[in-house]
């Protein structure tokens, strides 16, 4: 019979196996405890207070925890235990379980009960000893010795506390509630107590003591002859261990209870849930609209500051038992238990929504912050927290990609959507070395004389079983998963090695650049420029070229980072591009600070522009100021005659668009080059001039009639953007 007990559980606490050893410690068969939670071999004490989930909690911080404490057998009895507790680790890193290794050391531990009695009789003796409070009481209950220590500590001199009642020592409180006699009474029937309790001093102040209190014999079966008391104060540590545990289970920053706290509320929640058939809850995950823009616009320590007020105004919103916490960034979480009916939720979202409008003050600033909200309703379906946080987290997204300020509740359609985002996940990673991706090109167009002047670089997905995919079906997981980097870098250098063959062919004299996107996960890698300048240098294409684009919302979430890898580029002779402006919440003011040549209105604003008089106001205001800061500026999506007269009219230098041509493929738009199209473009330009007449373009794959529309403007010396990846 081994000594050692020996067993394993599930990550849920469950037991899974169970040795000899451990038959013979706890009394337990293995037959009765399989599957059983493992808690039943803790004492009720230890249960109350969580200390099975803490070891496994603790054990998974630590990679192992070694410590000891009382068990409890089947027949009721408890022993002292020596406990090892490691997780389970599988070949791929996986924790799928604990491993618990108990040895009964309870004559060790009642030897060093022992020796620590001897010891308490040796310092009762020792009076000199000043930071131990150590005094005798006599069977009748007074004080008798008293060392330089409980001078100390009690501030009571010797004379002043000997004959003294030991009830002298405690507050009104516990003396009416007959606390001391209470201790006196158990140390006479244990032999021994210890315990930590409120002190009151001789000079009125109060103070946590540790103490030990220990009946004294004369000999093994003597009369009692009273009480020795071993204490010292304990307050400073007491209040440090209250401040380590704030700082374990709450957020510095607004007092609300983090991750941890939160799903050790939840786990319980869950527990509770299963046990009352028919009870619900719900968990909401709320994430800040646009807090970047915020905290860029404020600066650390006030959004520091407007994230407080914010934590507070969730709290005002929810009942008292429920949980608020803040589990990181502009995260924040709720717990709602014991709900009635979906209602009640949509209520507090709503309630939530309204305590964000009013503008927050800021010492001399007023923010307005929104949240998107995702909600997860809890059933006794769920068995563990991390299950219920993933799918309100999952319901966030699609509430964020509602726009601000909005609440999406979670249904299993959410979660076929991510399993099918993880499927093209999967496949975008072999789509590379698979030579699944391809580039099409869409012509870009002097709008002075409509002479072409350069291609957008557009990436596709040839997919095995799904066929041609766009970017709007790929781009957002490879920018989420980080794949978008070595996709980007492969769009480049088949872009520039395109262009340098359509300038082998004899056909230098028609100038043309090419313009490949950059999207926000570049700007992390230090290597940018390098291989921007290897992928020239490569493709033997000039620098002046090539065109660069970045979005508008890239240039702000990552201003510090983007401005100085842009001055890097642009030393290279690559010219900058912002791309989709006017979506986001830069200023052009702010551009005058950055290497940047050429705007790009997006799509949707010149989409119907003629007919929308407040587009129309936004896209002449771009133009203007555009121009004042010497910047080009390029109109996306182009597709009616109306449109192409509005912008000539504005003096907007480029355009793109299925009015002139959609995406084509390398082939087809060497051929547009070759054929000297640009002398198409003037011929035509010179009929739409002429009111009476109306030719057609020849766009690619598209033909379009265009009647007469407004005189030619020559074009400012730049070059045209395009978006690589849209």
């Amino acid at each position: 019979m081994t000594e050692f007990a020996i067993f394993t559980t599930t990550s849920e606490g469950r037991i899974a196996t169970w040795n000899p050893g451990a038959e013979h410690a706890f009394g337990y068969s293995r037959s009765e405890v399989i599957g059983a939670d493992f808690g039943l071999i803790f004492t009720a004490e230890d249960r109350a207070a969580g200390i099975p989930d803490a070891e496994m909690r603790i054990a998974i911080e630590r990679g192992r925890l070694d410590r000891d404490c009382w068990h409890m057998r089947k027949d009721g009895t408890r022993f002292w235990g020596t406990n090892t507790v490691q997780p389970l680790i599988d070949g791929e890193g996986r924790r799928h379980g604990f491993t618990k290794i108990v040895r009964d050391s309870t004559e060790r531990y009642e030897a060093a009960i022992a020796l620590r009695q001897s010891e308490e009789r040796f310092r009762l003796l020792v009076e000199s000893v000043d930071h131990y409070a150590m005094f005798s009481i006599g069977p009748d209950g007074l004080i008798t010795l008293w060392n330089s220590g409980a001078e100390q500590i009690f501030r009571y001199r010797h004379a002043e506390i000997i004959g003294a009642p030991f009830s002298k020592l405690f507050t009104a409180g516990d003396t009416a509630r007959g606390l001391p006699e209470v201790e006196l009474r158990r140390a006479a029937e244990l032999g021994q107590v210890e315990n930590e309790r409120w002190q009151l001093r001789g000079d009125g102040s109060r103070f946590i003591a540790r103490r030990r209190i220990t009946l004294l014999k004369a000999g093994s079966l003597g009369a009692a002859q009273g009480f020795s008391v071993t204490a010292h104060d304990v307050t400073e540590s007491r209040a440090n261990e209250k401040t380590m545990r704030k700082q374990a289970f709450y957020d510095e920053l607004t007092g609300l209870p983090n991750r941890a706290l939160f799903v050790e509320h939840l786990q319980r929640t869950i527990a509770h849930t299963k046990r009352h058939a028919g009870s619900r809850f719900a968990v909401l995950f709320l994430d800040l609209d646009q807090f970047k823009t915020i905290n860029d616009g404020l600066g650390h320590v006030l959004a520091d500051q407007l994230l407080t007020q914010i934590g507070q105004r969730l709290r005002a919103c929810v009942r008292p038992e429920d949980v608020v916490a803040r589990i990181g960034g502009d995260e924040f979480t709720v717990l709602v238990s014991s709900i009635a009916s979906t209602k009640e939720i949509i209520g507090l979202t709503d309630r939530i929504h309204a305590a964000m409008e009013p503008p927050i003050h800021v010492e001399m600033h007023e923010a307005r912050a929104t949240t998107s909200i995702g909600v997860a309703l809890g059933t006794d379906a769920y068995d563990r927290s991390e299950d219920i946080l993933r799918d309100a987290d999952i319901a966030m997204y699609e509430a964020k990609a509602l726009g601000r300020a909005n609440t999406v509740i979670f249904d299993d359609r959410m979660r076929a959507s991510v399993v099918s985002r993880h499927a093209v996940e999967s496949d975008l990673r072999h789509a590379v070395e698979r030579d699944e991706l391809f580039l099409e090109y869409q012509p870009i167009v002097a709008l002075g004389d409509l002479r072409l002047v350069g291609f957008e670089a557009l990436v596709r997905w040839k997919h095995p079983t799904r066929g041609i995919l766009q970017p709007a079906e790929f781009i957002q997981t490879a920018e989420q998963t980080g794949l978008i980097v070595p996709i980007d870098q492969w769009v480049l250098r088949t872009a520039c090695a395109q262009l340098r063959a359509w300038q082998a062919d004899a056909l230098d004299a028609v100038p043309l650049t090419m313009s490949v996107n950059l999207s926000a996960k570049q700007f992390s890698h230090n290597d940018l420029c390098q291989r921007v300048q290897r992928s020239l240098a490569e493709s033997h294409v000039a620098a002046s070229s090539l065109n660069l684009e970045i979005t508008e919302s890239t240039m702000m979430e990552r201003s510090e980072t983007v401005a100085s890898v842009l001055a890097e580029l642009r030393a290279l002779q690559v010219d900058i591009h912002i791309d989709d402006f006017g979506t986001g919440y830069s200023s052009l003011s702010y551009l005058r600070m950055l290497p940047v040549s050429a705007v790009k209105i997006d799509r949707s604003f010149i989409s119907g522009m003629q007919a929308n008089k407040e587009r129309g106001e936004m896209v002449r205001a771009i133009v203007s100021l555009a121009h004042n800061l010497r910047l080009t500026v390029v109109a996306e999506g182009v597709e009616a005659v109306e449109e192409l007269r509005a912008l000539q009219e504005l003096s907007c230098e480029y355009a793109q668009g299925f009015l002139f041509a959609r995406p084509l493929s390398a082939s087809a738009a060497g051929a547009l080059v070759a054929s000297r199209v640009p002398l198409a473009f003037s011929v035509a330009l010179r009929d739409v001039a002429n009111p009476s007449s109306e030719r057609v373009i020849a766009s690619g794959p598209e033909r379009r009639r265009i009647p007469g529309t407004a005189a030619n403007r020559a074009p400012k010396p730049a070059r045209p953007s395009s978006a690589a990846n849209s």
